[in-house]
């Protein structure tokens, strides 16, 4: 006796090969735009250190007597304050994984 196959198990079977192929293809292209855990927190406290940097000129600005925005002027601080409190939580979190690394026996 043979099983006859149903339009919905041949649509599924399609849809099955597209959906490897797709994951095929971008893994391929995943792996040529991978970036170094190195690059990565090199950017990050390079843009870390922009938002520093853009948050004390307007601030020096600001106190300069140009013609800033008292609203543009804060919430240009709030961002440069979150993105070091971030980066701070990132760094304890990055010590506390070495400590309990370096804890473990072996």
């Amino acid at each position: 006796m043979v099983n006859a196959i149903t339009p919905f198990q041949l649509q599924n079977t399609q849809n099955t090969q597209n959906v490897t192929n797709q994951l095929n293809q971008s893994q391929k292209t995943d792996s040529s735009n991978q970036t170094s855990f190195s690059e990565l927190l090199k950017n990050s406290i390079d843009s870390l250190n922009e938002s520093q940097v853009q948050s004390d000129h307007i601030t020096n600005d600001l106190a300069a007597g140009k013609d800033v925005n008292l609203d543009e002027v804060m919430i240009t601080a709030q961002k440069a304050n979150i993105s070091l409190t971030a980066a701070t939580e990132f760094r304890n979190k990055a010590v506390e994984a070495y400590q309990e690394i370096m804890r473990m026996q072996m």
